[in-house]
């Protein structure tokens, strides 16, 4: 059982190791869906929803034709600020969130909570940072910033509680 009193959070590398393995298994989920949207949009185009709406936005935009290469720096970003952010997260904010009792025993809830304090710097710093303006505005898919809410959480969540699991 973890004591709260004197613990000061996880070992540096073990955070990096783990926030290294939720980011990658995040990254492939992102892929997934949008790969999944994508050819929802290729093949169904006539779709009506709103969630196809997105899809189809980014896929047949003169906009998105033009900054293709933001998705590309989407990801790299993605790539080297997830370890960053798993590892902030296990050596200082695992510490405080864990004093409340109630939070120590859900970690993907504190995972999720921590998602929403970097989700607003993914939409007003890396999104225009990789060409995709804020809010991810260039890109044309008004669900972007949706989808980089729930990929936070699933970062979040993953390093939270796979960190919780590998404890020592």
């Amino acid at each position: 059982m973890l004591n709260t009193d004197t613990w000061t959070g996880y070992p540096g590398r073990h955070a990096f190791r783990v926030a290294a393995a939720a980011t990658l298994v995040t990254a492939l989920a992102c892929l997934g869906v949008l790969l999944w949207g994508l050819g929802r949009a290729v093949w169904h185009p006539e779709g009506t929803g709103t969630v196809q709406g997105w899809f189809v936005a980014l896929w047949d935009n003169l906009v998105v034709d033009r900054t293709r290469w933001a998705f590309a720096a989407s990801l790299l970003l993605l790539l080297l600020t997830g370890p960053a952010y798993g590892y902030v997260y296990g050596v200082a904010v695992a510490p405080v969130l864990y004093r409340a009792a109630a939070l120590r025993e859900r970690p993907w809830l504190c995972g999720a909570l921590y998602a929403l304090l970097v989700w607003p710097l993914t939409l007003f710093v890396a999104f225009p940072l990789a060409g995709a303006g804020i809010l991810g505005s260039q890109l044309a898919g008004g669900g972007m910033p949706w989808l980089a809410l729930a990929a936070h959480v699933l970062h979040g969540g993953l390093v939270a509680s796979w960190l919780r699991l590998t404890e020592a």
